[in-house]
């Protein structure tokens, strides 16, 4: 698999903060060893304080899951999330599905895949929660 610089920046990345300033935790880490190699007292890791209340992701609960078929509407799906940017180990986290399947899916083996890429490809794309909003609807109980 070859990297362009296009694909690099075009990549988003998913972030989830939980609040926490880890600067004093990576210092502490970085001391440990020191510390073990002049045989001085343990010490428990740093917990890292709280600096902001966490930050969630908000919108629809997404799980498409592992299955044998997927129908064209979850096709469609990953194949509008692939256009707007995301990577297929994005996709596959964002659908709580396993990446092989994603990877698989993005090849466009089948005729209706082919299709379906071509329809995404031609129309305008949606805003990515209305495309969790849409793959909601076929998420496992």
């Amino acid at each position: 698999m070859s990297l362009e610089i296009n694909t690099l920046i075009k990549e988003r990345r998913y972030v989830s903060d939980d609040g926490c300033d880890y600067c004093a935790t990576f210092i502490d880490n970085w001391n440990a060893a020191a510390r073990a190699r002049s045989g001085a007292c343990y010490q428990p890791p740093v917990k890292p304080p709280v600096v902001c209340s966490p930050k969630t992701e908000t919108g629809a609960v997404v799980k498409i899951g592992n299955r044998n078929v997927y129908g064209r509407k979850v096709i469609t799906g990953v194949y509008q999330l692939h256009h707007s940017g995301r990577s297929a180990v994005q996709i596959a986290h964002m659908l709580k599905m396993p990446v092989y399947r994603v990877e698989h899916l993005l090849k466009r083996g089948t005729s209706v895949r082919r299709e379906i890429f071509r329809q995404v490809s031609t129309q305008p794309l949606p805003t990515e929660a209305e495309i969790m909003r849409c793959l909601a609807a076929e998420s496992k109980a």
